[in-house]
């Protein structure tokens, strides 16, 4: 072979010109001892038995697969070794002659090292028993050298280019298998990547209001990145201060800020737009040298980072992660970290177009129910609590006005739905049945059968139930009138205690069939007695049955039902759980 390479003692090598890494079958590593999970010098089954073919194909009596790095050298591929350095499977470079093969890219070929003045000293003769030596490139995944496949002997060896060719074919089997390694590496990174990715987004998706995205951006940076503090900070309506968002409430004056003047690693992220990492506190105080504390967070405080959270439309944050020990921000682990805020700015914006939405329906659910009156003798209360599946208005209405003899008149109604079309129906028949129910003399089943003609003949689709009711003077005392159209019975307190439920007979739902007749029923009110109308979000459960409900609201009634009327709603209203698929409308009225 005419390109045989000359031994080393002809060249000019220098160790010190070496610079590289490690390489793991994890990926590259600054130091193998930093992680013994991940540590390269722990034999490795498939490049011992690659050792092993060196040794059986050359006869020598010890063979490497050795990967250099800038302070050491590793084998796990090794067979031959001293028991001690066998076990070890690692040496400083002061014991090293693959460095040299990493260092030129080329074969190292060497007779009796004893004899090459740069190989002499090496500790490898006296501690490994090396003198002959024969070692070719191993090519890492990324192309470059980054180790040896070597056969050894004891004693002086003239190596052949068979033996040379020998060992480049078995290097090239071990490269191939760190390739593979790699990929392999490479892909577990990518679905872990990927499945951390899920679990923030997972985690923002279900964040409603700007507390939930601090609460759920916070579980989620601990969770997956080990972070100890999290912070989401929106620019107030004013422009000139971070406000901090808390998971237990919204962004307001009483939880801390800082200003936009100041110069610190969330404002500088905010300002500039770019994500800052400090790996340590001592980066942040010398970057930050204005700033007291440089990171405004409880300690300890190791690395940090503060990222941008630019949102279109909505009002722009940052977002800082602290962690407690100093760490370095690999390629990786800052993807991952601008990933988190990219879904933290997409789950802010969601949150602060539904606070705007929910301002608005607040508004317009408002102006839809009115005002109470207050006539003579009677006090009235009602409530409107909407479903928290929903836009914050719905279909459950109460009205209360007095007619034109001086009656006043109570409407309890419930149209399906819980959104805007639900409520804009919901005006329609309310303002209908104001009209037909405001004609004095008229019993209340007739202000419904009217309501009925109307929703069929304007074909408006509407299906609603409708309890109406009408309390009138009556030789000194109070009469009441009610009509039931598929609505949950009124419940009628006395004044020493007990209540009843109305269920006289409940005629159909508006909007089912115009011509069907309708009853009016009729129950005399004792001073000091109270009528409570309701719809069936305060007393219809999941898998529980509608009468057991009733149940529970009549023996809450009973309970409190002494203490003034909007005392009593707010704690019928506690039974209502937090999260709600209906809306709530109560309407009480008290007899004096």
């Amino acid at each position: 072979m005419n390109d045989r390479p000359a031994p080393v003692g002809g060249r000019d090598v220098r160790p010190g010109d070496y610079r590289g890494r490690v390489t793991s079958e994890d990926g590259p590593a600054d130091d193998p001892a930093d992680d013994p999970a991940d540590d390269p010098a722990v034999a490795d089954a498939d490049l011992d038995r690659l050792a092993t073919l060196v040794r059986t194909m050359l006869d020598v009596p010890t063979a490497l697969v050795t990967l250099v790095g800038p302070d050491e050298q590793v084998f796990p591929g090794a067979v031959g070794l001293p028991d001690a350095w066998q076990q070890r499977r690692r040496t400083p470079l002061s014991h090293s002659f693959c460095q040299y093969v990493r260092a030129t890219a080329q074969p190292l070929v060497v007779r009796d090292a004893r004899e090459v003045e740069v190989l002499a000293g090496n500790g490898a003769i006296a501690d490994l028993g090396v003198v002959a030596y024969c070692g070719v490139p191993l090519v890492g995944p990324d192309g470059d050298v980054v180790g040896a496949v070597c056969a050894i002997d004891g004693r002086p060896r003239d190596w052949t280019d068979t033996d040379v060719e020998v060992l480049t074919q078995i290097a090239g089997l071990a490269a191939s298998e760190l390739r593979l390694r790699a990929a392999i590496a490479g892909a577990r990174r990518t679905s872990e990547q990927n499945r951390l990715l899920l679990r923030f987004a997972e985690a923002l998706a279900d964040a409603a209001t700007l507390p939930d995205v601090a609460a759920a951006v916070t579980a989620a940076a601990a969770d997956a990145l080990g972070t100890s503090w999290t912070c989401l900070a929106l620019v107030d309506p004013a422009g000139r201060r971070l406000q901090v968002v808390s998971a237990g409430a919204p962004a307001d004056g009483d939880l801390p800020s800082l200003p936009l003047g100041v110069d610190s690693p969330p404002t500088a992220a905010l300002a500039t737009g770019r994500a800052v990492f400090l790996p340590d506190a001592a980066a942040a105080a010398e970057r930050f040298p204005d700033a007291h504390p440089p990171v405004p967070s409880p300690p300890p405080v190791g690395a940090s980072a503060h990222l941008p959270l630019p949102v279109a439309g909505s009002v722009p944050g940052t977002l800082s992660l602290v962690w407690a020990q100093p760490r370095q921000f690999s390629a990786v682990e800052q993807g991952l970290v601008l990933a988190l805020a990219r879904y933290t700015a997409q789950a802010v914006s969601r949150a602060a177009l539904l606070a705007r939405q929910e301002s608005v329906a607040t508004t317009l659910q408002r102006a839809l129910l009115g005002e109470l009156p207050s006539p003579a003798g009677l006090e009235l209360a009602a409530r409107y609590l909407p479903s928290s599946a929903g836009a914050q208005v719905g279909g459950d209405w109460w009205d209360a006005f007095d007619d034109s003899d001086g009656a006043t008149v109570l409407v309890i109604g419930d149209v399906s739905g819980h959104d805007v079309r639900a409520a804009a129906t919901m005006g329609q028949l309310r303002a209908m049945l104001r009209g037909f129910a405001f004609e004095g003399g008229e019993p209340p089943s007739l202000a419904l059968s009217r309501l009925d003609a109307a929703v069929g003949g304007l074909r408006t689709g509407a299906l609603a139930t409708v309890a109406l009711a009408r309390v009138d003077r009556s030789d000194g005392g109070r009469v009441l009138s009610w009509t039931n159209a598929g609505h949950p019975p009124p419940l009628l307190r006395s004044p020493d205690g007990r209540v009843e439920v109305l269920t006289a007979a409940t005629d159909l739902l508006v909007g089912l069939d115009p011509d069907r007749p309708r009853h009016t029923h009729r129950a005399r009110l004792e001073p000091g007695s109270t009528l409570l109308l309701y719809t069936d979000g305060l007393v219809e459960r999941r898998r529980t049955d509608l009468d057991e409900g009733i149940g529970r609201l009549a023996a809450a009634f009973a309970e409190a039902g002494d203490r003034p009327l909007d005392a009593l709603l707010d704690r019928l209203l506690e039974g209502v759980p937090g999260s709600t698929d209906d809306d709530v409308a109560l309407l009480a009225v008290r007899v004096r």
